[in-house]
């Protein structure tokens, strides 16, 4: 305590007044902030007095005393705690250089990491660091990222097509690699606020926040919160958050294994054994960059009709009554940044001409919906329905919702429209359970007709031909048929992602849940609707590149079955015999979704290569056999 802090400048306080004063004033504090409160307490302490000499009464000179007396009080107090609090932060700014250290002495680390965009599904994968060298596993390992920092260098692998493309590391290259680890080796002990303690699998954990974190483009809005094990001092978790509602990124840390040694291989820059070099999606281009590879000679007995668009991902896609046009929906790939991607489109073509009718910005909308009549067209963006003119794309109506909605599906007559309910669950436990189910809107009212719930966000809904069922799936399945009519859940199919029914009600199409023994081969499951029974399986082409399926659909006369694959590829079979009739392997990159028009005789995909592509479907498929 300094000594010319003397109690007798506050001998005219009130005891509790001074005592508060002491107690802040007993500890070490900066001058000004001594001589701030010592000041003011002087002033406080003439104002009864002063009041008393222009004529206010005894009683209200007492109150106004009492009153400002109280709230100097109140600001030592505050005064007091702060004076804790920046105690704590020394303290906590102490520990947390010691975590900063013991990172940056660290040899080793593997992790696992989950990235969501938005409320798009989370991409899950791995990351391996050693010193500078790091490498980062997608999608089940098939999309690779390896970096060397101190060479400069960096190699992409894409496993499904076993394409690989080397590069420099640049500004933009760098912006691949989610390194926490490396925000951690720059972080200063000031950056980390102390949040508290938390139990992570038995482990005691101190919680750290720290602000403007500079990672795949975020930076203002973007918080680290980082979860120390008490006892190596080392993260054991760690959250990224981008708060900013144009980016919603969030990558979540998980199972930090540190210093242990790891297979040098795993580093390597040399292009592995059955790669060839190209274009890896995702990768940024170089400046001379190596062709892909040829088209599969069976993909050019698929009498291709031409190629729509060039720039942008159909995500989704919607034939025109009588094929006359195709809408879709446009957005980047998946690979661009938040920061970086733009509003998503909503595109309409003359199939005759190739000629583009329309074009409107839709913002976010991640689904697009059409009626069996062509007439209208339904969008959705977060917690807003649309209803859209099918001739021009303008938005006839619409109205807000309760709950975060993305799948749509018209029933068969165009009078309701099912919306699946996609709520995920926030990391680090702050945002409740994922969650789903769907509901069942009026077209005509605008109203809630009745809602069905689930314990998964619904990623995938469809009505069967007659509309009596209702199929819904989310990204790890499984598919559920519900009743149209009560909303009561009919049946479970060991399905995923997507379904189609058959045209003739009896069977339905699950891409299989469960990997066959050669990962290089997808299947294809029929099941019958009325006892749930397994009718057969179709496989796909073996292949070098893993198969990964991620839409099925029968053509309208039930005769063929199509199914989009993540490998670039898209299998036709004979949906009788399970023949397999035709694989095109024009594509790219991942397939998302393949149409067949109304007719049958054309088939529309759309790829993360950025194409539309339409394909003619030979007519001898589509004759029945004689």
């Amino acid at each position: 305590m300094n000594d010319e802090h003397r109690p007798t400048d506050f001998e005219s306080l009130q005891p509790p007044l001074e005592a508060a004063v002491r107690a802040a004033l007993a500890e070490a504090v900066p001058e000004d902030a001594v001589g701030r409160v010592k000041a003011r307490a002087r002033q406080l302490a003439a104002a009864p007095a002063a009041l008393a000499r222009a004529g206010g009464s005894p009683h209200r000179s007492w109150k106004n005393y009492r009153s400002v007396a109280g709230g100097l009080a109140a600001a030592a107090a505050v005064l007091a705690a702060w004076i804790g609090s920046a105690s704590l932060r020394d303290d906590s700014g102490q520990a947390f250089a010691q975590v900063v250290e013991k990172v940056k002495g660290a040899s080793s680390v593997r992790l696992t990491m989950t990235t969501r965009f938005g409320r798009q599904p989370a991409i899950s994968g791995r990351m391996y660091l050693e010193g500078n060298r790091l490498r980062i596993e997608q999608f089940d390992g098939m999309l690779i990222h390896v970096a060397d920092l101190d060479r400069k260098q960096a190699l992409f692998l894409d496993v499904h097509r076993r394409l690989a493309q080397p590069a420099e590391i640049d500004a933009n290259v760098a912006r691949e690699f989610a390194n926490p680890i490396d925000q951690l080796r720059r972080a200063k002990s000031n950056d980390a606020e102390p949040l508290g303690e938390e139990v992570l699998q038995g482990r005691r954990t101190q919680v750290y926040r720290l602000r403007e974190v500079d990672l795949l483009g975020m930076k203002a809005d973007a918080e680290m919160l980082v979860w120390v094990d008490a006892e190596s001092e080392l993260p054991a978790k760690i959250v990224i958050r981008d708060s900013d509602p144009k980016a919603e990124t969030e990558i979540r840390f998980d199972e930090l294994v540190w210093n242990e040694r790891l297979d040098a291989r795993l580093f390597s820059l040399s292009i592995p054994d059955g790669f060839q070099p190209g274009i890896v999606v995702g990768a940024p281009r170089r400046s001379e960059p190596a062709q892909p590879d040829a088209v599969a000679p069976d993909a050019a007995a698929m009498l291709a009709e031409g190629v729509l668009a060039r720039d942008r991902v159909p995500a989704g896609i919607v034939w025109g009554r009588q094929g006359a046009t195709i809408t879709a929906l446009m957005r980047d790939p998946e690979s661009v940044p938040p920061l970086d991607r733009r509003p998503n489109e909503l595109r309409q073509w003359d199939v005759a001409t190739g000629q583009l009718r329309w074009s409107e910005t839709v913002a976010g909308a991640g689904w697009v919906a059409g009626t069996a009549d062509g007439k209208t067209l339904a969008t959705v963006i977060g917690f807003e329905i649309q209803l859209r003119d099918a001739a021009s794309g303008k938005i006839r109506r619409k109205w807000a919702t309760d709950q975060p909605l993305s799948p749509l599906a018209f029933s068969p007559d165009g009078k309701v429209l099912a919306a699946g309910i996609t709520e995920w669950g926030r990391f680090g436990g702050s945002g409740g359970r994922e969650s789903g189910g769907v509901e069942f809107w009026d077209v005509e009212r605008a109203s809630l007709v009745r809602s069905i719930s689930d314990d998964q966000p619904v990623t995938f809904i469809r009505y069967s031909v007659g509309g009596t069922h209702l199929a819904s799936s989310s990204n790890e399945g499984p598919v559920k048929l519900w009743a149209q009519a009560t909303g009561e859940l009919a049946r479970i199919f060991p399905g995923r992602l997507r379904a189609d029914f058959s045209p003739d009600g009896e069977t339905i199409a699950c891409p299989s849940a469960s990997s066959s023994g050669d990962k290089s081969v997808a299947q294809v499951d029929i099941y019958q609707l009325r006892d749930g029974s397994l009718v057969k399986s179709f496989a796909s082409e073996k292949g070098a590149s893993a198969s990964h399926l991620l839409w099925v659909t029968f053509s309208p006369d039930g005769r063929l079955l199509a199914a989009a694959d993540w490998n670039g590829s898209v299998t036709l079979w004979d949906a009788a015999t399970g023949e397999r009739k035709r694989t095109i392997a024009d594509h790219q990159a991942g397939v998302l979704t393949a149409v067949f028009a109304p007719d049958g005789a054309t088939l529309a995909t759309g790829s993360e290569d950025k194409t539309l592509r339409l394909w003619k479907v030979p007519a001898e498929w589509l004759q029945p056999a004689r």
